[in-house]
């Protein structure tokens, strides 16, 4: 009864231990599997991570090139309206000059006539061959009336110059009102882009251990022939009996 005995109490243990070590095998390829596809995971998402970095920085780039291409643009058309403004001002200077000018040159001939006048007033009185008191109140009455005109064309003139003066003043407040109006209207540089943070790469899981799913075979045979002596154990108890 010895042999059939051991026979069934080493099939019981092998049938224990081929259980506990597909339990143990099963339970070691999960683990793998499970942290397998958590690695997969993590680097499909870092993968993702860094595509919209990337996209972001390329979109980034090509506004910030619009924008200096917009600000370029707009900076030419400043330096163009400067000198458009300079041109109107050397324009309404000259305009400004040449009135100027001509009332110089009108006062002048103006104040030439009245000494011509004065001149031919005198000589006809001289003409006249007249003298006394009654004569030279009319001759300094006629000096008083030339010094009188040549008084009024110098104020004329005097006057002229002024307002001349101002409106070149006005002029140049002209230039420069446009010229700090144009400059507002300069948009400011752009930034340079950015780059944006890259995400962090991710730490590869590690998987359950080969030391450990041997560590558990090992327990498991050593569990399977535990099992086996008490199988055996209990079936000589039994055989024993009468």
């Amino acid at each position: 009864m010895c042999e059939p005995i051991t026979a069934i109490s080493i099939a019981m243990g092998a049938a224990s231990f081929a259980g506990s070590a597909a339990s143990a095998i099963g339970q070691h390829q999960q683990q793998q599997a499970a942290v397998a596809r958590s690695n997969a995971i993590a680097r499909q998402q870092y993968q993702q991570q860094m595509q919209i970095a990337a996209a972001d920085d390329q979109e980034k780039g090509r506004v910030y090139q619009a924008e200096l291409k917009s600000t370029t643009a707009a900076k030419n058309a400043y330096y163009r309206e400067l000198e458009a403004n300079q041109a109107e001002a050397t324009r309404a200077s000259m305009s400004l000059q040449n009135k100027m000018e001509e009332r110089r040159t009108a006062a002048k001939f103006n104040m030439q006539g009245q000494i011509a006048n004065s001149i031919q007033a005198q000589g006809e009185m001289l003409a006249t061959g007249k003298s006394g008191q009654s004569f030279l109140l009319n001759a300094m009455q006629a000096e008083r009336d030339l010094g009188f005109e040549i008084a009024q064309i110098e104020q004329s003139l005097y006057d002229s110059r002024r307002a001349s003066g101002i409106e070149a003043e006005g002029i140049l407040l002209d230039q420069q009102s446009a010229n700090v109006g144009a400059w507002n209207n300069l948009p400011a540089d752009p930034l340079s882009p950015m780059a944006s943070f890259m995400p962090i790469k991710p730490i590869k899981a590690q998987g359950p251990s080969g030391l450990a799913l041997a560590g558990n075979l090992v327990s498991s045979a050593a569990g399977a022939a535990g099992t086996g002596l008490s199988t055996e154990s209990a079936l000589y108890d039994i055989s024993q009996r009468p």
